[in-house]
């Protein structure tokens, strides 16, 4: 790189790492940034700086978080809670070097999975230090493989090498290349992106005075509010799509229209977005089209209204998980895993002719193998695609249409076209009557158990919470049961059910908070016996949409990679982005696995937060798996489901959490039913009568 010569007039520029800080962060905010998330350091010092400025001037806000992995998941909290509007912007969070970047890693595997905007600001050593031992330096660029969607390498001392002017304006392109990158303004494809930023001593603003002249120097006059090496309106450029549409620039919260537009009713295709093979042929469907729409986890709610408002239209079953945003009206089932599972179900899914997929499915393999092709060999799979990412793991997919996830409904008139779809007489009727006659075999059988279900002889005591309302004869993870258990385990179940469902109860209310649930068995039993909104709706029932239709509750889980790791630093986020309300629904060990993302400094918001901790004394999951029939029970109980000794009421006190331990229903719903506000635990034991000591 060519040094920049100073003219003999031309003043010594200021710190090159504070400028360049200053520059970046003026850069974030030129781009749309709201939102970052700070882990203490020292490489990241001028950063650290230039960030409380911002913060102090309106620009921004900024939370300090102690460790830097609950950091990344609380900063993808905050980009999911502005997917919750339909917009796509990142959240940014900043790290020192070393180790401290490394800790990122699980929430970028979420965000790549999950296709969340996520800024990953690596501050870093020289590149000439990288390799020779020196401390705390690694190779950063290449920590998190192919999970980012950019990554972007700025070497130290830009602003003495290329001059002031010529420094803030790389800076600023590259920053531009990222938020475009992250949000998937051109790829269609939001996910991850990292800047890693190179800074050499001096890394601490020289004095007041010295910090203003570092400011001006770095970049134009400061615009309203004086972000430091804030350019004025377009100076950083903006980027819009090929072919025209909306930038992503200042003015830009959620990028320009990422998918193909709806006129006149009609979806049209642009053909640049797919793939050869992924065009419809044009064929006609049969005259009466059998089908199933299948709506799976999605964090823009437009993706879960055109689902929904497809299946309305074609009169077909829903087959809508919890974080779908699609689970309301008559058409969406409870049941459904069990249904696939059971003849009678089997038997519906071999007449299908044509299955529609939104989302990401991924609670039940009975909908996978349905999916698959394994339940209904003749069945047309047709792939809603809101990303260029999209749910297809058997690769039978023979039409794969874009998606606005912003027209939601709006749009369904132009996919019925395209796919020529038709609806079928009674064929609704027929799924609705097998799921509700599982649903009273349920209740009417003992402890919640279904008759006639033997299931397979486990081990004593090696799977007490294991729900035994239905018995998945595909060996399913989705809830259901792999093995028989005596009463206490049945009781137990019934006790964490009707939890989850007093749960999503609450979440009915006009007003209610927003959702976040465990990835584990708390999805998945609300999967099986969630009612969906307006199915019968009652005085306390949500309003309805503008469309007239009731509202599902906004429930959202990390269903990207379906970790437990980052569940409540996730719920943190999505409190502090959505300025609402949230309540966190998590089993024990998902709880004792994030619980220090409770904590906060002493200086830091607390969030409106209440976490309900179904504690079954360690992973109910595994007790639905084959390897609970496994001898000896031990070996299962230490391997598996791995009950830990943790005072769970005390931790959470610690933490700074208010803490409350109902004894019955009555007393959980009554807690429910008041609102949330700032940091609370509620810890729900699954066995009658239990308490800590």
């Amino acid at each position: 790189m060519t040094a920049h010569r100073r003219g003999p007039d031309e003043a010594e520029p200021p710190n090159p790492s504070t400028a360049a800080a200053s520059s970046l962060v003026g850069a974030l905010v030129e781009q749309g940034v709201r939102e970052v998330v700070l882990c203490p350091g020292s490489r990241s010092a001028p950063l650290a700086y230039a960030l409380a400025q911002a913060q102090e001037e309106g620009a921004l806000s900024l939370r300090v978080v102690l460790d830097e992995r609950s950091a990344a998941f609380i900063a993808l909290g905050l980009a999911r809670a502005h997917a919750l509007t339909g917009r796509l912007r990142p959240a940014a969070v900043v790290t020192t070097s070393g180790t401290a970047a490394a800790n990122l890693h699980p929430a970028v595997c979420e965000a790549d999975a999950a296709g969340i905007p996520l800024l990953l600001l690596t501050a870093d050593r020289p590149h000439e230090l990288v390799g020779t031992g020196a401390s705390q330096t690694t190779e950063q660029t290449r920590l998190f493989g192919d999970a980012s969607r950019l990554v972007v390498d700025l070497p130290a001392d830009l602003s003495r090498d290329l001059g002031p002017g010529a420094a803030r304006a790389a800076i600023a392109g590259q920053v531009r290349r990222c938020v475009a990158a992250a949000t998937g303004a051109l790829s269609r494809d939001p996910g991850p992106a990292q800047i890693n930023i190179r800074l050499r001593p001096p890394l601490a603003p020289q004095d007041a005075a010295g910090s203003a002249e570092a400011a001006d120097g770095a970049g134009a006059a400061p615009a309203a509010g004086g972000v430091p090496g804030r350019a004025g309106a377009g100076a950083g450029g903006a980027v819009a799509p090929e072919g025209g549409g909306e930038a992503v620039g200042a003015g830009s919260v959620g990028g320009p229209e990422r998918v193909a537009p709806v006129t006149g009713g009609r979806l049209v295709l642009q053909e640049s977005w797919m793939a050869p093979e992924c065009r419809f042929a044009g064929e006609r469907a049969p005259r009466e089209c059998r089908g199933v729409v299948v709506a799976g986890d999605t964090a823009l709610p437009g993706v879960g209204q055109a689902a929904r408002a497809l299946a309305e239209q074609l009169d077909w079953p829903l087959l809508a998980e919890p974080t779908s945003h699609a689970r309301a009206g008559g058409h969406a089932l409870t049941h459904y895993a069990e249904l696939l599972a059971s003849p009678a179900g089997r038997e519906l899914a071999g007449r299908v002719t044509d299955i529609v997929v939104a989302g990401h499915p991924s609670l039940s393999r009975g909908v996978s193998a349905l999916l698959s092709g394994l339940l209904g060999p003749g069945a047309r799979l047709h792939v809603l695609a809101d990303r260029a990412r999209w749910s297809d793991t058997a690769g039978t997919a023979t039409t794969v249409l874009p998606l606005d996830p912003r027209a939601g409904e709006r749009q369904v008139g132009g996919i019925i076209a395209a796919l020529g779809l038709s609806p079928a007489r009674q064929w609704l009727a027929a799924w609705k009557e097998a799921t509700q006659f599982l649903a009273r075999q349920e209740r009417g059988a003992p402890q919640g158990g279904l008759p006639g279900r033997e299931g397979r002889a486990c081990p004593e005591g090696s799977a007490r919470e294991a729900d035994l309302t239905r018995q998945d004869e595909l060996g399913s993870a989705d809830g259901s049961a792999g093995c028989a258990h005596g009463a206490d385990g049945r009781g137990a179940s019934a006790r964490a059910d009707a939890a989850a469902g007093a749960v999503w109860e609450a979440a009915l209310v006009p007003g209610g908070p927003l959702l976040f649930l465990g990835s584990s068995m708390t999805l998945r039993r609300l999967d099986r016996i969630a009612a969906p909104a307006g199915a019968a709706a009652g005085p306390t029932a949500a309003p309805p949409t503008a469309a007239g239709a009731p509202r599902p509750p906004a429930a959202l889980a990390n269903r990207g990679l379906a970790g437990i790791d980052g569940t409540l630093a996730t719920a943190v986020g999505v409190a502090l982005g959505a300025k609402r309300p949230v309540r966190a629904v998590v089993g024990d060990l998902t709880f004792l696995h994030d619980a220090m993302s409770l904590g906060r400094g002493a200086m830091e918001e607390e969030p409106d937060l209440q976490v309900l901790v179904i504690d079954d004394g360690g992973g109910a999951i595994f007790s639905t798996l084959e390897y609970a029939a496994l001898p000896p029970a031990q070996r299962f109980t230490r391997l598996f489901t791995t009950p830990q000794a943790a005072d769970i009421p005390a931790l959470a006190a610690a933490l700074g959490a208010r803490v409350h331990r109902p004894a019955d229903l009555p007393r959980l719903r009554d807690l429910l039913a008041r609102p949330v506000r700032g940091l609370s635990v509620i810890v729900w034991e699954t066995r009658e009568g239990a308490a800590y000591e």
